[in-house]
């Protein structure tokens, strides 16, 4: 791989915290030369997104509305999906494949294959229900299954989710840690003020967002919370209470209120990684987060913890942190020295590590 440039064929959502993972990754990419083929589904971008995506210089982007696997009724589109990224495929005849959704392998495919394990479903439903997800869900069960089967190697961000995913989907293949990182200004320009911030899909039962709307009014000061409203499943808008909704922010307005922001808070039931936790330490804010393996994994000595399920002791742990000026400035501090551990760069280097690894060893395999 000394002398041609990497092509990557990427998939990619424009629904969630994927969209931005995969964004920064391949700017990250760019200082070693890696061409990505950047495939969106999940629902059209929004201008911005396109936008965004077409003015990185290393990416070629693909895009579509085909629904995704965890959506409703989506298994026409999955079809339809697999043969269009199967097209693109012999189309671009990618060095290696990267998958951040579970989608079909293909036979013919000779590129290896990474797929990361973002999120799915069975982990989601074991961690918000405390129970096995219905039968319904069998036919996907078997998608996520077979898609971290067939892949060279499966990739997570914590080892918390990665031990949830094997114990859930009994996959054999080999696994590695990566962690998601971001890019952090070099400085906090506004000055901090009076507020919490949250950020979630008001309509995803993981985020707990009640939980703040229902301890809001008991707390000195405003609840700030950006986020999706709007179900992309049901197309039916949630509404939250005693909060201030910013709705669904451009990443420079998000910027803009992390840096303002004191305190961010995630009352989540279920969290693989959180970009946006790791965007709020990145700019200055002290955290406030639900013990959950996956957090105290990442953040434990920089961030205070509650039960989400107990909005008292939610209640009491953000109090304690406003009645305190001088500790909140040092929680703030901690999360900012531990969010540069989680940088971008030190992302793009594992993945570019990790490819050429993969790459060499097929090499070494077909010289046999």
């Amino acid at each position: 791989m000394e002398n041609k440039k990497m092509k990557v064929l990427m998939t990619t959502d424009t629904v969630g915290g994927v969209w931005v993972y995969s964004l920064e990754l391949c700017r990250a990419l760019m200082q070693y030369d890696v061409q990505v083929h950047l495939i969106a589904q999940g629902g059209w971008p929004s201008p911005a997104q396109q936008t965004e995506a077409e003015t990185i210089p290393n990416v070629t982007f693909y895009k579509s509305d085909y629904k995704l696997e965890w959506m409703e009724d989506p298994w026409e589109d999955v079809e339809q999906s697999r043969k269009w990224i199967n097209s693109i495929y012999q189309t671009v005849q990618p060095d290696l494949v990267h998958l951040n959704n579970y989608a079909h392998v293909e036979e013919e495919w000779t590129a290896p294959v990474i797929t990361v394990f973002h999120s799915c479903v069975r982990t989601w439903w074991q961690a918000v229900k405390g129970k096995n997800a219905p039968q319904d869900w069998d036919r996907y069960s078997q998608i996520v299954k077979e898609s971290l089967e067939e892949s060279n190697i499966v990739v997570a961000p914590t080892k918390a989710i990665l031990q949830s995913a094997q114990d859930m989907h009994q996959f054999s293949s080999e696994t590695k840690l990566i962690h998601n990182g971001r890019v952090f200004p070099l400085e906090i320009k506004e000055p901090k003020e009076k507020f919490i911030l949250s950020m979630g899909r008001m309509w995803d039962e993981a985020k707990n967002l009640p939980l703040l709307s229902n301890i809001a009014e008991r707390l000195p000061w405003p609840v700030y919370v950006a986020g999706e409203a709007v179900n992309p499943n049901t197309g039916k808008e949630c509404s939250i209470k005693n909060v201030k909704f910013l709705g669904k922010l451009s990443p420079e307005e998000v910027e803009e209120w992390m840096q303002r922001a004191s305190i961010f808070v995630s009352p989540t039931r279920y969290e693989p990684f959180g970009l946006a936790i790791l965007e709020a330490a990145g700019n200055g804010c002290a955290l406030v987060l639900s013990q959950l393996e996956t957090l105290k994994e990442l953040w434990d000595g920089a961030a205070l913890f509650f039960d989400p399920d107990d909005e008292a002791e939610a209640e009491k742990t953000i109090i304690h942190l406003l009645e305190s000026p001088e500790f909140l400035e040092e929680l703030s501090a901690k999360a900012r020295i531990r969010a540069k551990e989680y940088s971008a760069e030190k992302m793009g280097a594992a993945y570019h590590d990790l490819y050429r690894e993969i790459l060499e060893k097929e090499q070494k395999l077909i010289s046999i």
